[in-house]
């Protein structure tokens, strides 16, 4: 857990400055998910169980861009970005390119960020799973 936090705490210094122009760059934001599922599709056997958990953080940022899920506080938003900044990054503690251990970092800055908005996230899936009926 504590290198967890540490990672987290490192994404966060390196991309927060970043992350909060996102905030109010809609193309911006586009560009940065199709950058993140390009890289996660690539990499989908490598990341393993994080698969889902970016896969979630993702889709969420996608509602929130569009419009169509808003009910999520900007501090949730800012840390999916910073999460996301991260894993695209090629500034990573452990780099990318080391088969089997360089998405170790990237791992555990998803479930960092995924464990700290993990009350946003039920949130969301419930709203995900209402709206889903209705369509």
């Amino acid at each position: 857990m504590f290198i967890k936090k540490l990672l987290g705490k490192i994404a966060y210094k390196l991309f927060y400055k970043e992350a909060k122009k996102y905030l109010h760059d809609k193309k911006g934001t586009d560009i940065l998910l199709s950058r993140t599922e390009r890289k996660a599709l690539n990499n989908k056997l490598t990341l393993g169980s994080v698969w889902r958990k970016l896969s979630l953080l993702i889709q969420l940022l996608k509602s929130w861009v569009t419009g169509e899920y808003r009910d999520i506080p900007y501090k949730t938003i800012s840390m999916i970005i910073v999460g996301l900044l991260y894993f695209i990054s090629p500034i990573d503690i452990i780099p990318d390119f080391l088969f089997g251990f360089g998405y170790i970092d990237d791992a555990a800055v998803i479930a960092l960020i995924f464990s700290q908005i993990d009350k946003d996230l039920l949130k969301y899936l419930e709203w995900k799973k209402n709206n889903d009926r209705e369509e």
